[in-house]
């Protein structure tokens, strides 16, 4: 099919190139578009907006929000914005570049600030794990930076579409009156495509590996900061 300057072989390509900078993903999965009706109830809460604990870890969890990173290899580096001297996999371990899914640390993100909300404060810095072990001082360094990656990436990628009014009338009043419907239909990249990719692309755990050789060492030239960038 021809459009323009443009052969459309698939469609939903051509869609990634416009709107995404070249990821190995698009080389290796078909991020079809589906339609999914957001679930925006105001009152009835489901299982990623439950009380602190282990139910609702477990839901964020499955999400992929604590995977490790994910190995790039070398072809695919520089098309995905990877500069050659970032951090390197040792050949000993399969070589290639370290780098980590910006959806999956963007949710993450999200999931550090649903922990930091003060209702849930309490208990995940009681438990010290993870940012929670930081210091109080690195930690609401680390909640704000996540707060502005959030939204940068809503601003970026900001939706267009529209919130209609229904009618909603409480029991105590004899009258109705318009409420938003935050139900709405949107058109969504397949997630579960891109967190069974991360997954399945993770480094090997600490415990699995020897970490003293496991990075390749930075080479004379290579960047260096003496300062968190």
């Amino acid at each position: 099919m021809w459009a323009g300057t443009h052969w459309l072989l698939n469609p939903a390509e051509f869609c990634f190139q416009q709107t995404s900078l070249y990821s190995p993903l698009l080389k290796e999965l078909n991020l079809d578009y589906e339609v999914i009706r957001f679930n925006g109830s105001l009152l009835k809460a489901n299982v990623f907006r439950q009380p602190a604990g282990p139910e609702v870890d477990a839901a964020w969890g499955s999400l992929g929000v604590d995977y490790r990173s994910v190995a790039i290899p070398p072809d695919q580096a520089a098309r995905s914005g990877i500069l050659p001297d970032q951090v390197k996999i040792s050949q000993k371990y399969g070589g290639g570049f370290i780098a980590n899914v910006e959806g999956l640390h963007q949710l993450h993100c999200l999931n550090l600030l649903r922990k930091a909300l003060y209702y849930n404060f309490d208990h995940y810095h009681a438990l010290g794990k993870g940012p929670f072990g930081n210091s109080d001082y690195v930690l609401r360094y680390h909640v704000t930076h996540c707060l502005d990656i959030i939204r940068q990436q809503l601003m970026c990628t900001v939706d267009i579409g529209v919130l209609g009014q229904v009618w909603f009338q409480p029991p105590s009043s004899p009258f109705a009156e318009p409420y938003v419907d935050f139900n709405t239909r949107h058109k969504c990249r397949n997630f579960d495509a891109v967190r069974a990719w991360a997954e399945a692309h993770q480094i090997p755990p600490p415990e699995a590996v020897n970490m003293e050789e496991f990075y390749e060492e930075p080479k004379e030239g290579d960047t260096i900061y003496t300062a968190i960038p």
